[in-house]
């Protein structure tokens, strides 16, 4: 329900057929950072510099915050936090922080990050990635605090086969609602930036809930069911930043039905900074059609 108010309002669009690169976190967010793509990721065995490498040698500060598994390598090279650890009586009652807790720490980690910029060089830019629990399975009713649970009755364990399919989809449908609320969080701590500033959401893969009598994730991508392999994509912009690229929403809303997959990652949000490399793509830029001609 925010996130469709954003979009209503004109500030958001959603992207409605979007593909995975894999069914799981171990294959899909390494290749969401690459220039390879799908295909060519699967069979390479060479070591390269993923988007934040190219990002921060451009002279970017980048960031990743984890409330989940790791970055799988990605952010081995860039400034990282986890917040798994952390104490917090609200936001990580049982344990296991809900990803707001990324939210709360983002200031001082920007902070941190900004001292070590060299004296007197300019700021480029900030880039952030916020690596969310999400709604992962299969404990889905641990990634939605109590004020936040809708749809009742919700499985209230991770042992699947205990519950009727209707709760699985409550307890699922909980932590869309929750992820929602994060999302939107996030749009309104953005906006009260000094900054131009931009959001992308992309989730790493997609889950079943009992179509086709499969659950959770995690299939051979050639027999995947769509379920696993279709996923969401947001893109938020703000005012100033519109104004600063010559952007326009509408345009972008022009392109929220074309097939798009996690291969546009690298080089959208290469086209979203405006940094260049000799393996830019502009075709698979959703940026691209918006820009002026140069």
């Amino acid at each position: 329900p925010q996130l469709r108010q954003l979009q209503t309002s004109g500030e958001l669009t959603y992207f409605s057929n979007v593909r995975s690169c894999g069914t799981n976190t171990q294959v899909s967010v390494p290749c969401m950072f690459s220039h390879l793509g799908r295909e060519a990721q699967a069979k390479n065995e060479i070591p390269y510099e993923n988007l934040l490498d190219v990002l921060q040698r451009a002279g970017m500060q980048v960031l990743w915050l984890d409330n989940q598994s790791g970055c799988k390598g990605v952010c081995d090279r860039v400034p990282n936090f986890s917040t798994l650890t952390l104490k917090d009586p609200k936001l990580c009652p049982d344990g296991e922080c809900f990803d707001e807790i990324m939210l709360r720490v983002l200031p001082e980690r920007l902070a941190e990050l900004e001292k070590t910029r060299p004296a007197g060089k300019a700021q480029v830019g900030t880039v952030v990635v916020l690596h969310q629990m999400g709604n992962h399975g299969p404990a889905y009713h641990k990634r939605t605090p109590a004020d936040m649970k809708l749809y009742q009755p919700e499985c209230r364990t991770n042992v699947l086969q205990d519950c009727p399919a209707q709760d699985i989809v409550n307890a699922y449908d909980n932590s869309i609602l929750y992820a929602d609320h994060f999302i939107a969080k996030t749009v309104h701590w953005l906006q009260a930036q000094s900054r131009p500033t931009a959001l992308m959401y992309m989730s790493d893969h997609g889950e079943s809930l009992g179509e086709k009598g499969l659950y959770l994730h995690g299939m051979p991508y050639s027999m995947a069911p769509k379920e696993q392999t279709h996923v969401p994509m947001v893109v938020w912009l703000s005012k100033p930043m519109q104004r600063q690229r010559g952007w326009s929403m509408s345009c972008l809303q022009a392109q929220s039905g074309k097939a798009l997959s996690h291969d546009n990652l690298f080089h959208s949000v290469l086209g979203l900074t405006q940094v260049s490399t000799r393996l830019t793509k502009p075709e698979l830029d959703i940026f691209s059609a918006c820009s002026p001609a140069r």
